[in-house]
């Protein structure tokens, strides 16, 4: 029958650590504040190692000096403390960084995140990111992302929400389309209508305008019915019709004139993005940081 191995017999670990703490900088200040505990606690700690091991590890005699027992016991102590720190730095070079997964409405990743995306890669060179594009908010409780963007009317238990931008609502059209009309209600009672779908609403974007804009006797429920903004803009572009959009999603054709504000009309939609994040992952460096960036860089669309 195989020898049982010996248990050994060493003292709790708090108590070690304290005392090379202690006795490297012989200041039980400078030590607390390197283990980031109490003075008192550190002095409990180096007391109760001397208790266990019955000896004095320290003189307390104006200055503190180290015994000729604390001589033998520190050396010992600072390199396998050393050891371990070094194996365990081996460890987490060794271990590949888990990837920052993103979860953002399609359109808004296009047009409003990977634009400023540089910026953040450049800060965090080392870091994997994956975005997520599903046309409609996502379980957030169950799925596999650290943060997501969601737009609508967001109501989240448990959570950490930020606001990020509020939605306004302003129709963009071609030149070509806008030719002729006399004012906003005249072109779209006769331009085509471009619908974005949010679930099963086929036409709630035009509805919430029509109705915020005070706009009477439009049949918001013709034209054409698109998955997302991005396509919306692209037709509206290229003479399909009039979108209601949020003019940011589509500043660079607002700014070429190959799209167009007919008439300065722009109404709040009620509905906002928003960054969710779990409250337990809060401080993890890369969830943290991208924190940080994008509210830093949405702060100014408030």
């Amino acid at each position: 029958m195989a020898e049982r191995p010996q248990r050994r017999q060493l003292p709790p670990l708090n108590a070690l650590r304290a005392f090379e703490a202690v006795a490297r900088s012989l200041s039980f200040t400078k030590a607390a504040d390197q283990l980031l505990v109490t003075q008192s606690a550190v002095s409990r700690q180096v007391k109760n190692l001397e208790d266990i091991l019955g000896v004095a590890l320290l003189k307390r005699k104006g200055t503190l000096e180290l015994t000729e027992e604390g001589k033998r016991l520190l050396p010992v102590l600072t390199d396998s403390f050393d050891r371990i720190a070094d194996v365990i730095a081996g460890f987490r070079q060794a271990r590949s960084k888990p990837p920052l997964i993103l979860s953002i409405p399609p359109t808004f990743t296009h047009r409003m995140m990977l634009p400023r995306l540089a910026g953040f890669q450049r800060a965090h060179p080392d870091l994997e990111i994956r975005i997520e594009t599903p046309p409609t908010n996502i379980d957030f409780d169950n799925a596999p992302v650290d943060l997501a963007i969601f737009f609508g009317d967001v109501k989240i238990d448990d959570m950490i929400v930020d606001l990020l931008m509020q939605e306004q609502l302003t129709p963009v059209c071609s030149p070509a389309v806008a030719a002729g009309s006399a004012d906003l209600a005249a072109l779209l009672k006769k331009g085509p209508l471009l619908h974005i779908r949010q679930g099963e609403e086929l036409h709630h974007c035009w509805s919430i305008f029509c109705r915020q804009a005070g706009l009477e006797g439009i049949d918001v429920k013709r034209g054409l019915v698109v998955e997302t903004a991005d396509q919306a803009v692209q037709l509206a572009m290229n003479d399909g019709g009039i979108a209601v959009v949020d003019a940011r999603m589509c500043a660079e054709e607002l700014a070429s004139g190959k799209l167009i504000v007919p008439f300065d009309r722009t109404v709040v939609s009620g509905r906002n993005y928003f960054l969710v994040s779990r409250a337990e992952e809060i401080e993890i460096p890369r969830i943290a940081a991208f924190r940080a960036w994008v509210l830093d860089q949405f702060a100014k669309d408030l």
